[in-house]
């Protein structure tokens, strides 16, 4: 009964986190080629809340997607700890505030730095367990397509679109959830177990 629901928590981690975000830039004046940083939902006092909760409840969703994919894949225990490690950091993003006094203006940035380094990690990680065939491969290129977006998103920083350059290492991240969603509906069936010996 817990698979099925699990199999959908991932895509509902993304629905909620792009739900939160919009909402949030619609109440404030944080554009997607806006200098500052999607943390600034988390200052605000009209989206502190929204910001939080958003980043918590995605996170309890993504522990859960992370766990199913572990076994429905038999992916890698260092899969499992690159997702655990990287949604702790996105929790410390959540509840310390970037423009906290003291060091919380660093423990929220490394927090992020954390979440951002993991994703590319654990897609990794993810891919290296698959046995050899077309759907580990295209594992693969989804991470080496993360890693072009985490190139993109730092490019996009330092010429000063904070914004954007959080999204789009997101859309890769969730680009990939959407794909291993509607692949592990087929393993759950067993009918990808074979072609996965054939080379697809």
């Amino acid at each position: 009964m817990l698979a099925p629901l699990s199999r959908w928590t991932g895509a509902v981690a993304v629905a909620t986190l792009w739900t939160t975000v919009a909402a949030g830039m619609a109440l404030t004046d944080l554009r997607f080629l806006d200098s500052r940083p999607i943390s600034y939902l988390g200052t605000d006092d009209r989206t502190v809340v929204l910001f939080r909760v958003g980043l918590l409840v995605a996170a309890g969703l993504l522990a859960a997607f992370s766990f199913f994919l572990r076994s429905t894949f038999s992916a890698t225990p260092s899969f499992l700890v690159a997702s655990l490690v990287g949604l702790v950091g996105q929790v410390v993003a959540a509840v310390v505030p970037l423009s906290g006094a003291g060091a919380a203006s660093a423990v929220h940035t490394a927090g992020g730095l954390v979440l951002g380094i993991s994703l590319p990690v654990l897609m990794w990680r993810f891919a290296a367990g698959l046995p050899r065939g077309g759907w580990r491969d295209t594992a693969y290129r989804l991470c080496w397509l993360e890693v072009a977006a985490c190139v993109a998103g730092v490019l996009l920083s330092r010429a000063g679109r904070a914004t954007i350059a959080e999204i789009v290492p997101a859309l890769g991240f969730h680009l990939w959830i959407g794909i291993v969603t509607a692949r592990s509906s087929g393993v759950a069936r067993g009918s990808t177990v074979p072609s996965l010996t054939r080379g697809g």
